[in-house]
């Protein structure tokens, strides 16, 4: 991390983008699921709300195998450095996880043996990095939003986002596998300057954690 790096607005959604993009692909997951066609979107919700609700960099959601969810966590095998780490998800992710599961199995009939991946593209394969960020993009796009926002505004959305909803900054920095307690702390001024205080995740059930 370079000395004197800031995380200013402009590279996070704000609470509001999150609801708006959060409602979008509801919308389009339901609709997916209803007429039985274009399950990319099915798919695209819960990659987004795993990218927004865990602070994953996109290799490490790219390499998320099925028994890497463990009820109230996710493992990361393989994080920046080689390090593995334990990634504490809210009830409402962990909710959100366990019907992806079951509509992975039912509807869009994927292999669901522990080692398999939690993400497949529509030739049921891996979705890769490039991919994910495809994807990220797209919905940013549908939603109006532009500027400096990149698939990785997702994990500085999910570290601002925390600190705003009064998580800790030890959990914060364990969670997105941070080096030091002064990476995660850099983003505290945008909190105070831009985010306010709200809950995370506030808008599919009230945002409350565990």
């Amino acid at each position: 991390m370079a000395k004197g790096w800031i995380v200013t607005k402009d590279q996070f959604l704000t609470e509001k983008e999150v609801h708006l993009l959060y409602s979008s692909l509801r919308d389009a997951k339901d609709l997916a699921i209803q007429r039985q066609t274009f399950f990319v979107h099915i798919r695209d919700y819960f990659l987004l709300r795993v990218l927004l609700e865990s602070g994953l960099r996109v290799f490490e959601c790219a390499a998320l195998r099925i028994s890497d969810f463990r009820g109230g966590s996710l493992i990361v095998r393989n994080g920046k450095g080689g390090k593995k780490r334990n990634v504490l998800l809210t009830k409402d992710t962990q909710r959100m996880l366990s019907e992806f599961f079951k509509v992975k199995a039912k509807v869009l009939k994927e292999p669901m043996a522990d080692e398999d991946f939690l993400f497949m593209s529509e030739r049921r394969r891996p979705y890769t990095t490039r991919g994910i960020r495809k994807r990220v993009k797209y919905w940013f796009s549908e939603i109006g939003v532009s500027g400096n926002l990149s698939c990785h505004s997702c994990r500085h959305s999910y570290v601002s986002h925390a600190l705003a909803a009064g998580v800790d900054l030890v959990t914060v920095r364990d969670n997105a596998g941070h080096s030091s307690l002064a990476v995660t702390s850099i983003y505290s001024h945008a909190v105070k300057d831009d985010l306010g205080d709200f809950q995370l995740y506030s808008s599919e059930n009230n945002g409350k954690r565990n």
